[in-house]
């Protein structure tokens, strides 16, 4: 019994006896251990109703499995409680504690870096989420969430990649990817056959009836074009496929996407390629063409067995639009060179080569060139291995090894069809070299392409090649060396002053640029600095002066002096004048041309 009494100095009330109980036999410890217990089962249904979300949005191939290790672990808690004591509860925390830590490790590896919850910044995007899921629970909608960023849009290929390998389908016990929802694109996306006779068409939210596999190589394709990306690569390794797409020459790692569901992208795409779908021990090549939306791509298909699989690299063309139809204003060429270029293509007679190694841009130059002379009053024919773009009043000839079909046979037949300019896709032996040389002397004008490290070193990989140096005095007009960098970023590039070795080159007085522009990285260009390519050239016209030189041992620094001596400037010149125009940066112009 406890007695209450008021007091005041000088005034004593009269006394009040309360009886408040002491609680003394009351179980506190029993309520906290079940409050405790109500806390981890409120976490724990929380956490499963977290793990289905995320394991939808991320499309998980392994939801079933993660929602049945929660909810054991909520299972075994209550029974744990029940049959061990309170004690259990340490244990289950730590138990949770683990499954969680092993789960967000899986969630992160298929979001972006700026999202993840075990790394830098990771506490502040724990938050984000207990918000996000707050709001889903109790307000019953969820916060407005910022715009996602071209860079985590870039850096999330490999999601986007891995939701073609979706969930499997609950009443299927074969674990069958099933299509995503989310990354379905908004156009029409056709796959054209080699003859360009339709072979899928897939509609925008339509339920065609078509396979997962070609459901799984239909996003895969539209998001690479989405990026602008030329080529698209499946490398096998021991479990999984590595998916890598080429944008702006630069070669980027998406995350990995399962074996077997890059088999069955494998076996859809060749199935479309006209290859053998059981023929996986030799490499094979194949062709075909999609239209997506209003945009029409040529594809080229090439496989070849490794030791973990089949290998399969697909290189895209865009033929609608772009350079082809913008000829050679498209490829970056400077006025003082695309004047004389002009010139040269509409001669009646000569060859005209482009020179540069794999991947710089050559048969696109030489397409572009083509397309300005008039096909319908003149027989162009080409010959190539294969036909990358398909152009219309052209004849094109693909070259057929199996059927020991090859440039040198093609070219000799095609000399009686009575051409007026040819393209030979590239010259990679004596015999084509020399009928190609021939047909230039003989009132045809003739493109081609040639491995070489510039216009100069083209001459001599000619002789090399074991040609006559009379035949190539007569039959070269000219020769365009090429190297491809990647253009500036407007959006972040950063002005900063120009190196003295530049002013230097130039012999500019001090103050005539006073400042170039260097890459810095953004959202817009997904943190590289760089959007798009360019290209940089040299043009060497072959003079008296420069024919004088061409011997069988030519010294290669008499053709570079005379050559400079006839205007031309080299690759890297013309680099750094697109430096001081601010279309591209020093460093990529010595990577390029160094």
């Amino acid at each position: 019994m406890f007695a209450i009494v008021p007091y005041v100095q000088g005034w004593v009330p009269p006394v009040a006896a309360i009886d408040i109980p002491s609680f003394a036999q009351f179980p506190w410890l029993g309520l906290v251990g079940w409050l405790v217990l109500l806390v981890l089962v409120l976490v724990l249904v929380g956490v499963i109703h977290w793990v289905r979300d995320t394991v939808d949005a991320l499309e998980m191939v392994d939801e079933d499995w993660w929602v049945l290790v929660f909810g054991g672990t909520c299972g075994a808690l209550l029974a744990g409680a029940m049959a061990v004591g309170w004690w259990a509860l340490p244990g289950a925390a730590a138990l949770l504690s683990a499954e969680l830590f092993l789960f967000a490790r899986r969630r992160d590896r298929l979001v972006p870096e700026t999202k993840r919850f075990l790394g830098p910044g990771g506490m502040k995007n724990i938050a984000a989420e207990c918000r996000t899921q707050w709001a889903r629970a109790f307000v019953g909608s969820q916060p407005p969430a910022a715009p996602e960023s071209l860079k985590d849009r870039f850096r999330n290929l490999g999601t986007l990649l891995r939701r073609s390998a979706t969930k499997p389908s609950k009443s299927d016990t074969r674990s069958k990817p099933a299509t995503p929802k989310a990354a379905e694109p908004d156009g029409t996306f056709t796959f054209l056959k080699k003859d360009g006779t339709p072979a899928i068409v897939i509609q925008p939210g339509g339920q065609a009836r078509v396979s997962d596999n070609v459901r799984s190589a239909h996003l895969m394709l539209a998001n690479a074009m989405r990026r602008g990306a030329t080529d698209l690569h499946f490398d096998p390794h021991d479990k999984q496929y590595a998916v890598r797409l080429r944008v702006d020459g630069v070669l980027i790692d998406a995350d990995p996407v399962p074996q077997e569901v890059a088999r069955g992208v494998i076996s859809a795409i060749k199935v479309i390629s006209d290859m053998n779908i059981a023929e996986r021990r030799r490499p094979q090549d194949g062709t075909f063409a999609v239209l997506n939306g209003d945009d029409k791509y040529d594809i080229r298909v090439a496989s070849t067995p490794t030791s973990y699989g089949e290998k399969l690299v697909l290189r895209l063309l865009q033929t609608s639009g772009g350079i082809l139809s913008s000829g050679l204003d498209a490829i970056g060429l400077r006025r003082k060179l695309l004047e004389p270029l002009r010139e040269i293509i509409h001669r009646p007679y000569g060859m005209f080569l482009v020179a540069g190694p794999t991947g710089s841009g050559k048969t696109t130059t030489v397409y572009a060139a083509l397309s300005e002379i008039d096909a319908k009053q003149h027989n162009i024919t080409t010959i190539e291995d294969p036909v990358e773009y398909r152009l219309e009043n052209i004849t094109q000839i693909a070259v057929n090894k199996q059927a020991d079909v090859s440039f040198a046979s093609i070219l000799r037949s095609v000399l009686r069809q009575d051409p007026d300019v040819l393209l030979i896709g590239e010259i990679r032996d004596r015999e084509t070299a020399e009928i190609a040389c021939q047909a230039a002397l003989t009132g045809h004008f003739v493109f081609s392409t040639l491995h070489a490290n510039d216009s100069v070193a083209t001459i001599t990989r000619l002789l090399d090649l074991g040609l006559d140096a009379t035949l190539l005095q007569s039959a070269i007009t000219a020769v365009l060396g090429q190297r491809l960098a990647r253009r500036l970023c407007l959006e972040c590039r950063e002005p900063c002053p120009p190196p003295p070795g530049l002013i230097k080159k130039f012999n500019l007085k001090p103050g005539v640029v006073d400042h170039i522009y260097k890459e810095k990285g953004c959202d817009a260009c997904g943190g590289t600095g760089f959007r798009g390519r360019l290209g940089i050239h040299e043009l060497l016209t072959v003079n008296d002066d420069i024919r004088g030189l061409m011997t069988e041992q030519p010294s290669i620094n008499d053709l570079k002096a005379a050559a400079v001596k006839n205007g031309t400037h080299t690759l890297q010149i013309d680099g750094l004048m697109k430096v001081i125009e601010g279309v591209t940066s020093v460093s990529e112009v010595l990577r390029v041309t160094t």
